[in-house]
């Protein structure tokens, strides 16, 4: 992956190119981003980035300033700057600067994509140009394996003939083991990577197990055993899991086929690679190969244009909200476990199932903070619990931070006992009257059959269940009528959104309409 630094001063614009396209798709992976110029000069010597994208118009240090800079540094970092129609003059001064090209805002994804294409095709040249470079001066085991991976690249034919022997490259099997490392929200530092390939180096090279390299953002391990048995995979990720263990990082290790010649390592790392960039899809703590079974393969396959159509935010929201309000630690989980499943079975991407439970869970919230205000006293701790929905790597582990979180925000246990319960669905009713109430919901988050809650809801209070929701708002509205408020705006306030039902309602129940009976 090409690492990108993303520059301006507007934190919309910022993260809108962030989101606008899929960056991994393309090749490219968006390390960091800066509000000026001087946060980035400060950012590049930390990420090195091979792209930056760059505002013309900033305060403190501008767009050009910045560049010049880099150039003045003799950084070849490759640089599109953004401008408006009315910084076209800016624009050509930075295209003087030795800049790749601009784009105007708002930015289009089309032209975005084209030049990253093409952009993509000249970072490729130029590794392999500069690994080749390189390698006329130290050829070792390191370098030869890289070779074998840089797409162009090509390995003299002398140093195939006479120096694999020597460099103990000649195996019966190679095997790529990739490792993509990550810290707190934010990805290792070059300084880190390089210290953490030396214990690999130890662990693994002194030992014979392989060649330790480094590849794009990747700490690879090319490996003369077989992964094939599971004991080997196990064995493997355990000792590296044991060189991790006092670092504060994630990691994810993926293994592509084993392959019999050492000029066909690319196809296993390639495999390797595609293995990592699909792990949110595999379950963590394991080195994931072509034997290992994705989450999804537990879930009924289902048609994934069934995705749009099907799928409702709100109406898992309400059930979650329910079972928030009386305390169902268990329906909570269940609820999450359920509509996750759901979006892997329908094929959904990471970025689509992380984005679904995290409006899913941002709904829940607002209707809790209407119910209790105290709630917005916690904005920043809920913004951070939902941020951190997107910085799971794996999707078991975002599925236990949502239910952690959402069970965390009325920490109560479910009380047992039919009569209890059924106290607990009158409170609810009490309190969430205006919502649109179904037995069928509530049915979920008490673990009922809904038949069979409808019954118990009978026997308990001699009325249906939708009886009694009626009295009650028809209670609620009697009162607010007293006041003097409008119809309309009771049948509102009560949870009723059409105004005939709400008439038919208050008759049956009253003996006269509404209006006769705010001029009593």
């Amino acid at each position: 992956m090409y690492k990108v630094l993303i520059t301006d001063d507007e934190p919309t614009i910022r993260e809108g190119l962030r989101t606008l396209i899929d960056w991994n798709e393309l090749g490219y992976e968006v390390v960091d981003t800066a509000a000026n110029g001087k946060d980035a000069l400060a950012k590049y010597d930390r990420h090195k980035p091979d792209l930056m994208i760059v505002d013309i118009r900033m305060p403190g240090m501008s767009g050009l300033e910045l560049i010049d800079q880099l150039r003045k540094n003799e950084q070849s970092v490759h640089v599109l700057i953004l401008s408006g129609y009315a910084d076209f003059d800016y624009a050509k001064k930075a295209i003087a600067l030795d800049t790749d090209g601009y784009l105007l805002k708002p930015v289009d994804e089309d032209e975005l994509v084209d030049y990253l294409v093409k952009l993509h095709a000249t970072l490729m040249r130029e590794s392999a140009q500069k690994l080749k470079s390189e390698l006329k001066e130290v050829w070792n085991r390191e370098r030869i394996v890289q070779s074998y991976l840089i797409p162009g690249s090509q390995v003299p034919a002398a140093l195939q003939e006479n120096e694999l022997t020597d460099a103990d490259l000649n195996w019966d099997s190679y095997t790529v083991v990739l490792l993509k490392m990550q810290g707190k929200g934010h990805e290792i530092e070059h300084g880190q990577l390089m210290r953490l390939k030396g214990l690999f180096v130890q662990a693994f090279e002194e030992t014979g197990t392989g060649v330790v390299f480094t590849m794009d953002s990747f700490i690879g391990l090319l490996a003369k055993k077989d992964l094939s048995l599971e004991q080997k995979r196990q064995a493997l990720f355990k000792d590296m899991a044991a060189l991790l263990s006092q670092e504060d990082l994630a990691f994810t290790a993926a293994a592509g086929s084993s392959v019999n010649r050492l000029e066909d390592i690319g196809s296993s790392y390639e495999e390797a690679a595609k293995f990592v960039s699909m792990r949110f899809f595999y379950a963590g703590g394991q080195l994931i190969t072509a034997e290992t079974a994705p989450i999804a393969k537990t879930a009924p396959i289902i048609d994934a244009a069934a995705e749009e159509t099907v799928f409702d935010c709100g109406e898992t929201a309400a059930k979650l909200f329910f079972a928030i309000d009386i305390g169902n630690a268990k329906a909570i989980a269940e609820l999450v476990a359920e509509k996750g499943k759901f979006l892997l079975a329908c094929g959904s991407s990471e970025q689509t199932i992380k984005a679904t439970l995290a409006e899913i869970v941002t709904c829940v919230i607002s209707k809790l903070s209407q119910h209790d205000p105290d709630m917005q006293t916690r904005g920043g701790q809920l913004s951070a619990s939902i941020h951190a929905i997107f910085e799971q790597t794996h999707y078991n582990e975002m599925e236990l931070h949502v239910i952690a979180f959402l069970q965390g925000l009325k920490p109560e246990s479910a009380t047992v006992g039919t009569g209890k319960q059924i106290k607990k669905m009158l409170d609810l009713i009490q309190r969430n009257y205006v919502e649109n109430l179904k037995l069928d919901a509530l049915a979920a988050v008490f673990n009922y059959n809904s038949a069979y809650l409808g019954k118990l809801f009978k026997n308990e209070t001699g009325e249906y269940f939708n009886t009694y929701l009626d009295k009650v708002r028809v209670e609620k509205a009697k009162e607010l009528l007293t006041q003097g408020m409008k119809v309309y705006l009771v049948a509102e306030k009560v949870g009723y959104s059409n105004v005939d039902y709400f008439h038919s309602k208050f008759r049956k129940y009253v003996g006269t309409s509404p209006s006769s009976y705010r001029k009593m």
